[in-house]
């Protein structure tokens, strides 16, 4: 077997062994109602990427052409149950099965952070969107006040960082995450956070929309402008000081 299907294999047993349903946070919501105000009176195919249980959808399967690709068996007989189309699919290496242009709007809600590379994944929605077809990404956010507070004080990692035991191996920040997507094809519609950790209120809610690089998680919405040839594509590797260029 080789290290990348090791991988995959490893990710796909975490998730296939967490089948219980999981409750909605801040981001899902969110999710869900610029969904509804994207989709409203017109018929969509929409596909969630990374889907799990297919909770995120769950409210849009009956009216919509629903769609759900993930690694997790287990987690994909959930989703069709909620008349969601399902496929197992393990993003790091596979096609997603569908045409080219086939889908009006992907989303992609926390699942880079568990893929070591995560350049399948992004050329395959190219792929798979239509000319101005609308991307929705979402990432746990390591670059956040608490995240410097325990770097500091306690000499550990940022919060949803990749560390020791945690299925998470990338770490992402707003900036890295809009140099990708413009990388990849995607011009950035808007972002947006959930809150600033730990407070979940109003105001913190506020300023988690206002200044997205410091909220808990991040939803950045992009627009598929040009396509990317998958043939030319060729893998880089980043020095950050590059980035601040």
């Amino acid at each position: 077997m080789e290290s990348g299907e090791a991988f995959s294999a490893h990710q796909e047993g975490i998730y296939n062994a967490w089948i219980r349903q999981r409750g909605l946070e801040v981001k899902d919501f969110r999710i869900r109602e610029m969904i509804w105000k994207m989709t409203s009176n017109k018929k969509c195919k929409i596909l969630d990427v990374g889907c799990g249980d297919g909770s995120l959808l769950e409210p849009f399967s009956k009216h919509q052409d629903c769609y759900g690709v993930d690694i997790s068996e287990a987690q994909l007989k959930i989703a069709h149950e909620k008349n969601m189309k399902t496929f197992r699919v393990d993003l790091e290496v596979d096609e997603l099965p569908f045409p080219q242009g086939f889908f009006d709007l992907v989303v992609c809600s926390e699942t880079i952070e568990h893929l070591l590379d995560i350049d399948n994944l992004l050329l395959e929605i190219n792929r798979a969107l239509r000319f101005d077809g609308i991307f929705i990404l979402t990432f746990p956010n390591v670059n956040q006040p608490i995240s410097w507070l325990i770097q500091v004080a306690f000499d550990l990692p940022p919060v949803y960082s990749a560390r020791y035991k945690s299925p998470h191996v990338r770490d992402y920040t707003l900036r890295i995450v809009k140099k990708t997507l413009t990388n990849f094809g995607f011009s950035i519609e808007r972002a947006t956070g959930t809150y600033i950790y730990p407070f979940e209120g109003r105001l913190s809610q506020w300023l988690g929309k206002s200044f997205p690089r410091l909220a808990e998680k991040i939803i950045v919405v992009s627009k598929k402008h040009r396509k990317v040839d998958t043939t030319r594509h060729q893998k880089v590797v980043w020095n950050v000081l590059d980035l601040i260029r």
